[in-house]
């Protein structure tokens, strides 16, 4: 490894599988209840690109949203309030991290 963190397990094999670098690209605030939106980045070959939603509220929402990836452009839409399947997210004010990882 030529740099960052490894760990093994007792027989030396390593087992850090949970940490990979990462590069943020930005960041942008979604309101409480926002059902729409979308923000396209550059993605460099070999690289995908990802996000995390992070709360700025302690205030609890029944109202959700769908946040999904396609190339460089990440897209916010509707959701039910009962959906609570892949790509769906409480629809709280907050922020939305997007980064890159490599393939």
């Amino acid at each position: 490894m030529a740099w960052g963190i490894q760990t093994w397990d007792a027989s030396g094999t390593p087992n850090n599988y949970g940490l990979v670098p990462i590069s943020v690209l930005g960041f942008f605030a979604v309101a409480a209840g926002q059902q729409s939106g979308a923000a396209s980045y550059v993605v460099p070959a070999g690289f995908r690109m990802e996000f995390l939603q992070v709360t700025a509220s302690a205030n609890y929402t029944t109202a959700r949203r769908t946040i999904t990836v396609s190339g460089g452009t990440i897209t916010l839409g509707a959701a039910a309030e009962n959906n609570f399947g892949a790509e769906t997210y409480p629809a709280i004010n907050g922020f939305i991290i997007v980064y890159l990882r490599a393939n």
